[in-house]
């Protein structure tokens, strides 16, 4: 019996001294799906043995399938330099003109690089060539500005200098001249926003589109800057100055609707009106903004200036001329005994006459007139009531008390004596002999010195010696 267990034990392909240890068992793999009609290998007259699942190697003897490459290396300043710059200087003049945009990308991306003057620098003199000279002095500006250290500043001041004198408008050339040296303060961001606004104002047809490209580049770089305000004045200027009104306007009202506490928000809502006015020509929007104006901001010195606008609209674009007087009326209101009150009783008396019909309205706004202004303005506004009593009313009686009412108020106005004398005639002219002989005597009286007193006398000499 131990003799059989022994070579059991033993029954192996190889003598039993040399075998190897058995492999334990293992669950077999899950068999593939068998092909139709499959049979067994005609050679072999035992069943296919299941195949063992193949395992990974060991992690210590796994060989990459990858070749061995280094990690990138990080793009740098250098790198970018050495590229624009090298396009710059190439010596194709289309590659060069190309090269532009990209030494002025470089100068944006990396403000703070030590090259980035040197950017600007070359693509301000790549533009000059190509005949482009509004930005490269764009360029130039933003180098002044940004760099007042850089070993660049005197060679783009001096360019600068020099397109000023070479290109831009004679009108413009002094404001344009100044700005190299007028600027003030070490912040960057200050001085760029200084030299954009100042170019807006003083210039605002000469370097357009660099001035909103740098205007939108510190709005991109500092959305919450503290002269947002100032800084959409300028852009509106700019635009409305270079025939973009529409534009203009969207910049007023990005004023408005991102400054609340601005000082400036009566300015933006006048301009929004004066652009629709004139430029768009929409006169019932224009009415609307000043009208919001008025509403909104009523202690604005503009005001005033909204509100005979609104008159001007209503009487000559809409022909509404009641409007229009309304419009005049809340002008003597807001602004009595003002220059501003003066002009809108006149043209409420002209309205009246000339588009109304209301002779008897325009004598009485004339009137008013004369009692609010006095001096040579209600001597006037008198005489001229006294004529439309004659010709708009053939009213004797009004025109002889009107023509009587000069000599009352302003006894010392140059021409009282002529309007007394011209109220006799008129007395004189409707047959009453007796109340033409009683005004003729008076400016005898009040006017003794008067060329009309003795004209007087002899009228009342004459006409007493007529009495029956």
């Amino acid at each position: 019996m131990k003799t059989l267990l022994l070579l059991a034990a033993c029954a192996a392909p190889a003598f039993c001294a040399d075998a190897p240890p058995a492999a334990p068992l293992e669950a077999p793999a899950p068999e593939a799906h068998a092909q139709p009609d499959a049979k067994p290998d005609a050679k072999s007259d035992t069943k296919p043995e299941a195949k063992a699942e193949s395992r990974p190697a060991p992690k210590s003897e796994a060989k990459s399938i990858l070749p061995d490459v280094a990690a990138p290396k990080p793009v740098t300043v250098e790198d970018e330099w050495a590229f624009a710059k090298a396009a710059g200087h190439d010596e194709n003049a289309d590659v060069r003109k190309a090269a532009v945009p990209e030494l002025e990308l470089f100068a944006r991306r990396r403000p703070d690089a030590p090259q980035a003057p040197d950017a600007l620098l070359m693509a301000a003199d790549l533009r000059q060539k190509s005949g482009d000279w509004p930005r490269a002095m764009g360029d130039l500006l933003r180098l002044i500005a940004a760099y007042p250290g850089s070993s660049a500043l005197l060679n783009a001041k001096s360019d600068f200098l020099s397109l000023v004198a070479k290109h831009a408008p004679r009108r413009d050339q002094p404001a344009l001249s100044a700005l190299p040296e007028s600027l003030e303060g070490a912040d960057t961001v200050d001085r760029l926003s200084q030299v954009w606004r100042r170019v807006a104002d003083r210039a605002p047809d000469a370097l357009y589109e660099p001035v909103v490209r740098g205007i939108d580049d510190l709005f991109a770089r500092d959305p919450g800057r503290g002269d947002t305000d100032e800084l959409l004045q300028a852009l509106a200027r700019l635009h409305a100055a270079n025939g973009e009104p529409a534009s203009a306007l969207l910049s007023w009202r990005k004023l408005l609707a991102l400054c609340p506490a601005s000082m400036l928000r009566p300015v933006a809502q006048m301009s929004i009106g004066d652009l629709y006015a004139d430029a768009l020509r929409d006169p019932r929007a224009a009415i609307a903004a000043y009208q919001e104006l008025a509403e909104k901001f009523p202690r604005a010195i503009q005001v005033q200036s909204a509100l005979e606008k609104s008159a001007a609209l209503f009487e000559n674009k809409l022909h509404q001329y009641d409007l229009a007087v309304e419009q005049l009326e809340r002008v003597v209101t807001l602004f009595p005994n003002t220059p501003a009150s003066l002009r809108a009783l006149q043209s409420i008396a002209r309205l009246q006459r000339d588009r109304l019909n209301n002779p008897d309205a325009a004598i009485k706004t004339l009137q008013r007139l004369s009692k609010m202004h006095g001096g040579q303005d209600g001597v006037k506004a008198l005489l001229l009531a006294a004529e439309i009593a004659r010709r708009d009313l053939k009213d004797s009686g009004r025109q002889a008390a009107l023509l009587h009412q000069v000599a009352d108020d302003y006894p010392a106005a140059q021409q009282s004596p002529e309007a007394l004398y011209d109220c006799a005639g008129v007395w004189e002219d409707a047959g009453n002999t007796v109340k033409a002989i009683e005004v003729y005597k008076e400016v005898a009286t009040k006017f003794p010195s008067d060329r009309y007193a003795r004209k007087a006398s002899d009228r009342v000499a004459k006409l007493s010696a007529a009495k029956p």
